[in-house]
């Protein structure tokens, strides 16, 4: 999630554990805890692009590393608010904001390491986009009631809303899901593989990637609150093998391990980019919700099997993207 979210949720959740007279010292302590596991991207390698994309939501997110992580992040708390609160409350505080990001990234399709060190499964649940204002604003009005007032109360009615919202998109999904695989059915598709995922900024609006037959089919859904559920048919694209996959390539060289690399961060969810030579990319996301113009890869270089491979943005916004993507937003395409 944006980190205006992970340190919002960070103060709500160490507020609900803290008496009135600590509530803005504990806010602050679950803000600044609550952002600190992001401090990941600084891991980065000019030799191996990849290294970032390893190490993004890994351990700093687990679970288990949250009692050291919020240990890092209370000593230097403690500096500031020593004349406030002991330096165990400032832990307890700042545990429970860096706790909170965690969770909240596994709710994403991002993937997070939840339970490193005992499993490197990267956890996502695809039932919030990493921008979603109704969630961040609800619980910044709540947040900032709370302050005003001086209230515990309303700060543990703001974290039940983001719970509230967090579980309403949880059902969400579900009915997406079953929707996406009647879609399937209605084409004699059995769904092998099904991944959805809310597109920015919203929840009704989904990206559907479903493979049948060493073939990704790829739609979008509209399915909102109220009114008429649609589909757009989208893009369809061949499956490919990490291990099979530009076949010159040495099974041990660089290139091929990377190649292995990048298909776990994708959650197996790779392909041929149509618009870019030897570039495997990742197609969970798109420009569009139905197409097949994923927003980064990795390009392949037999000449160089041995060297790493080059991490690749390709996102490719434009004024037409954007205005078709509001108009799919408003529901504003044909029904299939």
């Amino acid at each position: 999630m944006d980190p205006v979210s992970q340190g919002l949720l960070g103060c709500c959740l160490a507020g609900s554990f803290s008496k009135k007279k600590n509530l803005k010292s504990a806010a602050i302590c679950g803000f600044f805890g609550g952002l600190s596991p992001d401090l990941d991207i600084l891991i980065r390698s000019s030799s191996d692009p990849l290294l970032s994309v390893d190490f993004h939501r890994h351990f700093s997110h687990s679970l288990f590393f949250s009692p050291i992580g919020g240990f890092f992040v209370s000593i230097i708390l403690f500096l500031v608010l020593r004349k406030k609160l002991s330096f165990r409350k400032i832990y307890l505080f700042s545990f429970l904001g860096y706790f909170s990001h965690g969770l909240l990234d596994a709710c994403t399709s991002y993937g997070t390491v939840l339970f490193w060190p005992f499993s490197d499964l990267r956890v996502a649940l695809n039932i919030i986009s990493i921008i979603d204002p109704l969630f961040t604003g609800l619980i910044f009005i709540f947040f900032l009631i709370s302050i005003i007032r001086n209230s515990v109360l309303t700060i543990k009615f703001a974290l039940l809303l983001s719970v509230f919202h967090l579980s309403f998109n949880f059902v969400k999904h579900l009915q997406v899901k079953n929707y996406v695989k009647k879609i399937a059915l209605n084409r004699g598709h059995d769904t092998e593989r099904l991944f959805i995922n809310p597109t920015i900024g919203n929840n009704f609006l989904w990206r559907s990637v479903y493979q049948y037959d060493k073939k990704y089919f790829i739609d979008a859904i509209y399915f909102p609150l109220f009114g008429e559920i649609k589909f757009k048919k989208g893009s369809e694209v061949k499956v490919i093998n990490k291990e099979t996959v530009f076949s010159k390539l040495p099974n041990n060289s660089v290139q091929r391990e990377d190649i292995r690399r990048f298909s776990y961060f994708s959650h197996d969810y790779i392909y041929l980019h149509p618009d870019y030579d030897n570039l495997i990319a990742d197609l969970r996301y798109g420009t569009l919700p139905y197409d097949d113009k994923s927003l980064w890869g990795i390009e392949i270089d037999y000449n160089k099997a041995d060297k790493h491979v080059l991490f690749k943005n390709i996102r490719n916004f434009n004024d037409k993207v954007y205005d078709e993507f509001w108009k799919m937003l408003k529901g504003n395409f044909k029904k299939e």
